[in-house]
């Protein structure tokens, strides 16, 4: 019969050992990860519920208002006789109190009859905006909307350059030629002026630009995420994108700025804005890695116009995981460890056995 030497019984217990530690570490290691990342994933598609929730809560809020101002006898009246004079000054107070953009009347025909925003500019047919055609159908209606550049120029030179932005090269976008846009994603909500009767008089339509107006983005900041820093850095953000481009987000960028006119990951914008479907998985956002939630924002049309989005920071998860590893690590060297004391314990007394038998 052949008889293990102490030396040759040390090494094979050893060997186990470190063989059952090292499979343990790549298992564990395994469950870590995907349990961290799994767990982070869930919290951000929470967020995600919470930031659609504010989004739409802004719409609502616009549309009590221009309920509200589309119901006052005086405005009839002044709709009637084409005379906005005695209420400028209201409308004006409604729209600074309210926090719009743009407030609009138009005649039962679709003829701007003031815009309080810009009064300067009037006399022309609104009749093709979705929202004006509704309106003076007999409907309210509310939602998000794309103004295009030569529709935005009657708004006033001040929306114009707010809503204009030089596309910033970003790593891991989606490459174009174009190198600037012109166009706006605002807000908006329209409601019939009618008389006594139930006649429509006309419409008034007001709302909010969300190219550079960081209220929604950085209320979704404050709510899901308040205070969170990891390193000095906020460890969750919130962006609106028109199309892929960050056109409101409180990401910062390495210059310490807000990284409006940057764009999304090419990957993302294949998959939410051609697909119409959620991302929720890690992306690169500008200069770092987030685990990040993406879906689609829709016109009252149904059509893809944009993206909402908020994310966590990775490195804070990626610590995270490291910390608990390496604390699995010590103990299981501990575990090694005693592993081998108890092996040279045992393979003496089976030496010291095997001499007292012969």
């Amino acid at each position: 019969m052949k008889i293990f030497t102490k030396s040759q019984l040390a090494i094979f217990f050893l060997a186990f050992a470190c063989a059952i530690g090292v499979l343990t570490s790549i298992i564990v290691n395994y469950l870590i990860n995907n349990q961290i990342i799994f767990e982070a994933q869930e919290r951000v598609k929470e967020h995600l519920s919470t930031a659609r929730w504010i989004y739409n809560s802004k719409i609502k809020e616009i549309d009590r208002v221009i309920h509200w101002a589309s119901i006052r006898h005086v405005l009839k009246n002044s709709i009637k006789k084409r005379d906005v004079s005695g209420i400028r000054g209201e409308l004006l107070n409604l729209m600074k109190e309210e926090g719009l953009d743009f407030l609009t009347l138009v005649d039962k025909k679709g003829i701007v009859i003031y815009r309080v925003h810009h009064p300067k500019s009037y006399g022309d047919s609104l009749i093709h905006d979705i929202f004006v055609k509704k309106a003076l159908e007999g409907n309210n209606i509310s939602g998000t909307y794309v103004i295009q550049k030569d529709d935005l120029s009657k708004e006033g030179e001040d929306l114009e350059k707010r809503a204009f932005f030089k596309l910033i090269p970003t790593p891991k976008a989606k490459p174009i030629e174009e190198k600037e846009e012109t166009r706006a994603m605002v807000l908006k909500s329209a409601y019939p002026i009618k008389d006594f009767n139930g006649e429509i008089l006309g419409a008034i339509i007001g709302g909010v630009l969300l190219n550079r107006n960081y209220e929604i983005v950085d209320l979704i900041k404050n709510v899901v995420f308040p205070g969170a820093k990891y390193r000095g850095k906020d460890i969750g953000t919130a962006t609106i994108f028109l199309g892929d481009l960050r056109i409101s987000t409180n990401v910062i960028d390495k210059e310490g700025k807000r990284a409006i006119g940057t764009r999304a990951m090419k990957e993302v914008g294949e998959e939410v804005l051609e697909k119409g479907v959620p991302w929720i998985q890690r992306a690169f956002v500008v200069d770092d890695w987030y685990i990040t939630a993406y879906e689609p924002i829709r016109d009252i049309e149904n059509n893809i116009v944009g993206m909402l989005y908020v994310g966590m920071l990775e490195a804070r998860y990626a610590l995270m995981k490291e910390r608990i590893i390496l604390l699995f690590f010590l103990f299981s060297m501990s575990g090694m460890l005693i592993a081998l004391t108890l092996s040279f314990i045992l393979s003496w007394k089976m030496i010291k056995g095997s001499k007292i038998i012969s």
